[in-house]
């Protein structure tokens, strides 16, 4: 019997999803929107990369066009619409076809769903929990292989799901989204002092940049040689650029291509991205910090990010979301002065990329 194609769906593509189809099992990408930072000539050579609609992607699924098809994880609320219809049209493929398209995901949401749904909507909590069991726990029954993340996210559909975890659930398990060294991490360590401070990312509130413009001074005041590098773009553009043009020893670059963006972190002592909770909206990882540890850099996070645990456990400074200036400001300058040799970094760091890794293991041919 002939085994159909592999595919993957993403309702927002970033360029780092093309750049991971390089090492990942061959198969088609689509994808509903672009991100901010999506660029389509990263793909490799061959590979399909289609921007399509919601309905076709649910057409080749009652079609069985595809052996396995990777969709955004069920506990995502705003996918929440999409992937109950993929779940619905996935069953009835199973009575169609004697090979139907089998659904699959990474899962790394961490935020409590329930509050959050409740929040934006004002329905009672035990509500939303009742109906998101129901709708969650249809989309995720439907599903042949889930790979969790992070033990956070592991942790969510179980708080949610309960018993119907246990109920002829897709085969699970655990790959922390954790990176590998970098090839280039060690040609750039110097004996000069630890003071370049980077942070890369969307500038609006969610990402932290205000936290970290209002406690530059303080940290400029403790380590007068430190140097500020912002990238990005994103809705705070024009008040970052404002104040960078009279705070010291900081630079920024607003929508920088990908390269400027890895030298800048492959020669950054310290990366930043304090995420801050918002309604329906919590920091699953965070690509800043993954890139950052994959060159060896000292990170200071929130502890919204699902990897928090495992940046204290390593080392790495974790404060929460809402610190004062000062506390933020002391996080960074510890980093600067306790800088330690890429290598280091670069040794807690697993020997196959997490997200391959899940990639690997959900693409892996007998399901």
């Amino acid at each position: 019997m002939t085994q159909k194609p592999i595919a993957r769906y993403y309702r927002g593509a970033r360029t780092t999803h093309l750049e991971r189809l390089h090492d990942s099992a061959p198969g088609d990408f689509f994808y509903q929107k672009p991100m901010y930072d999506f660029d389509v000539t990263r793909a490799p050579a061959g590979v399909r990369v289609e921007q399509t609609s919601f309905v076709h992607i649910a057409a080749l699924v009652l079609k069985g066009t595809y052996s396995r098809l990777e969709i955004v994880e069920p506990y995502a609320p705003s996918a929440l619409p999409q992937n109950l219809v993929l779940a619905a049209a996935a069953r009835v493929g199973r009575l169609l076809h004697r090979q139907p398209t089998q659904l699959v995901t990474y899962a790394i949401e961490n935020a409590d769903l329930p509050r959050k749904v409740a929040a934006s909507t004002h329905l009672p909590v035990a509500v939303t929990r009742a109906l998101l069991r129901l709708t969650v726990g249809f989309c995720y029954r439907s599903l042949t292989r889930v790979v969790f993340g992070t033990a956070d996210a592991e942790r969510n559909y179980e708080a949610l799901l309960g018993a119907r975890m246990k109920r002829r659930p897709p085969k699970t398990t655990l790959i922390w989204g954790l990176p590998t060294a970098h090839p280039s991490a060690l040609t750039v360590d110097s004996d000069e002092p630890a003071s370049k401070v980077l942070f890369v990312g969307a500038l609006d509130e969610r990402k932290g940049i205000r936290q970290l413009m209002d406690s530059w001074a303080d940290v400029l005041a403790s380590s007068p040689n430190a140097e500020l590098q912002i990238l990005g773009k994103g809705p705070l553009e024009a008040e970052v650029l404002r104040w960078a043009q009279t705070a010291p020893r900081t630079t920024v670059i607003i929508d920088p291509a990908r390269d400027v963006i890895f030298e800048a972190q492959r020669h950054a002592d310290v990366a930043v991205l304090l995420s801050q909770p918002f309604t329906n909206w919590k920091e699953q990882i965070g690509l800043p910090i993954v890139e950052g540890l994959s060159v060896g850099t000292e990170i200071v996070a929130s502890s919204e990010t699902g990897i928090a645990g495992w940046l204290e456990q390593h080392g790495h400074r974790v404060l929460a979301p809402h610190v004062p200036r000062s506390a933020l400001a002391s996080g960074v300058i510890d980093a600067l002065q306790s800088r330690r040799a890429r290598s280091a970094v670069l040794a807690d760091l697993p020997d196959i990329d997490g997200r391959l890794a899940a990639d690997r293991w959900l693409f892996t041919p007998a399901i």
